[in-house]
């Protein structure tokens, strides 16, 4: 599945498709946020939660980019 036909999925069957697909890489933190970052079939998946609210707050998807660099110095994108 690409990035346009994952997009074009029920937001709920995107969820879903992350969670039983997405392989989890790492995670970027902020002083009120936490950014997981998940690589799902050829792009990737950014989860945005609140640790205060326990709450997940949204999620982008794209394969490169500025979302992309802040997770530059965690991992090496080229060996998933």
């Amino acid at each position: 599945m690409g990035l346009y036909e994952y997009m074009m999925l029920l937001e709920t069957n995107q969820w879903n498709n992350l969670w039983e697909n997405g392989i989890y890489l790492t995670n970027h933190i902020t002083s009120n946020r936490k950014y997981n970052l998940y690589a799902l079939y050829a792009f990737f998946v950014e989860v945005e939660y609140d640790p205060k609210t326990n709450k997940i707050l949204g999620k982008g998807h794209f394969k490169t980019g500025k979302t992309l660099d802040k997770y530059s110095g965690s991992i090496d994108i080229n060996k998933i």
